[in-house]
């Protein structure tokens, strides 16, 4: 997760010396970048140097792989972010691989939902960039502190994340390391318009997955890894991403992780072999109509989950009773979800007695209930023996004798 740093009280023009408040980026006599003043005790050397066209005007945020600039052109005035290696983790050939694959598979999509990356390259001293959109708001990691998400910002969000997945599911590109922290919520005043971050982690269907694991790194954040990928499986598809995105949903309801463990291999221990408690059971708000959708997101099994992420979140949507499918409600307001959930009539699901487990329920794409024999069958019942008939027809004639006869 990467630490933001506030907003400081102002900036100074390197030209002219003059002082201005944070918002503003160019010096009114000089027309300069304007510089994000620094702390004497805590001195960044890159901050007012250029690279790859940009003046490094502020500090955004810092993370353990790196550190977000905030960057201006000094002409064209636009305004990027601009992600450092730190000059220990430049040195690790699989960071540099893993920033590296981030760029070209983030080149290769254009999507309203996946950031868009602008350059790649070396910094000159030792150290290698990426050149990002910049984005206002905040990581989903970060919403999810303040407790469990409104309904209709969980739909919006999770529409809005299939898309974006199935997108990059075309391309062959699977994410493998979705999580809260990769979900960043961008300012918007019809509610949170999502970015997928972090493509460094991305296989190929194509190819074999072996290719970053035998640099060495272990691919996939535990709470929302898959059990293929606990289990260290090389058949890694689009239905990992889709475990993952059913972890965020459980976790996004509930406000707790759908796997918690005291360390990383009880946390894979017990995706691999344990089901969550039913949503419904953990948060008293959330519809006990997801609860089949999420156990089918989260089956053990890849071949009994959803085929894509737009097949859970169609799931998600027939679950609540709304209309139409997923790019309807990510394209949405959030005050139009809202109403549309309030006038909502859910079909009514099977309940999970507390534990998830695929197979219970009839929603979300869940194996339905067993028919009724079909009428031919009911007829071809053996019928009464003579005796008996007597019996029951003489016992309904009495009674309707003795009905009148009152």
């Amino acid at each position: 997760m990467l630490r933001y740093h506030a907003a400081l009280v102002s900036r100074t023009c390197p030209s002219c010396g003059t002082s201005y408040p944070d918002e503003v980026f160019f010096c009114e006599e000089d027309d300069q970048v304007v510089i994000q003043d620094q702390a004497p005790d805590d001195f960044d050397q890159r901050l007012g140097r250029e690279l790859a066209g940009y003046r490094l005007a502020a500090r955004v945020a810092d993370g353990s792989n790196g550190r977000v600039y905030e960057g201006l052109h000094p002409e064209t005035r636009m305004r990027v972010a601009i992600k450092v290696l730190h000059a220990e983790v430049a040195c690790d050939r699989v960071a540099v691989e893993r920033l590296r694959r981030e760029y070209e598979s983030a080149a290769e999509m254009n999507h309203p939902h996946i950031v868009k990356v602008l350059g790649y390259g070396d910094t000159g001293d030792g150290s290698h960039y990426m050149v990002m959109e910049f984005l206002e708001g905040q990581e989903l990691s970060q919403a999810l502190e303040g407790g469990p998400l409104p309904l209709a910002r969980v739909v919006r969000i999770v529409m809005q994340v299939a898309l974006a997945l199935d997108y990059a599911h075309s391309f062959g590109f699977i994410h493998r390391d979705l999580k809260p922290a990769n979900i960043f919520l961008c300012d918007s005043a019809h509610g949170p318009s999502i970015r997928i971050l972090d493509f460094g982690s991305v296989k190929l269907q194509m190819e074999s997955s072996s290719k970053l694991t035998a640099l060495g790194t272990t691919l996939g954040s535990p709470y929302y890894m898959s059990p293929e990928q606990a289990m260290g499986a090389g058949d890694v598809d689009q239905r990992t991403d889709v475990f993952a995105l059913g972890s965020i949903l459980y976790e996004m309801l509930t406000n707790q992780v759908a796997f918690e463990g005291e360390s990383i291999p009880h946390i894979l221990s017990r995706i691999i072999e344990e089901e969550p408690d039913a949503p419904s059971t953990v948060h008293q708000n959330c519809p006990a109509g997801l609860d089949p959708v999420v156990a089918q997101a989260l089956a053990k099994d890849k071949g009994q989950r959803f085929g894509s992420a737009v097949e859970l979140a169609n799931g998600m949507v027939l679950a609540l009773g709304l209309t139409g499918e997923a790019e309807r409600w990510a394209n949405e307001s959030e005050f139009s979800i809202v109403r549309a959930l309030a006038g909502a009539t859910p079909p009514v699901p099977r309940s999970f007695r507390g534990r998830l487990k695929f197979g219970q329920g009839q929603l979300g794409g869940l194996p339905p209930l067993p028919p009724f024999p079909p009428v031919p069958q009911l007829l071809q019942r053996r019928p009464l023996p003579l005796w008996l008939s007597v019996v029951v027809g003489l016992a309904i004639t009495g009674t309707a004798l003795m009905y009148f006869i009152r």
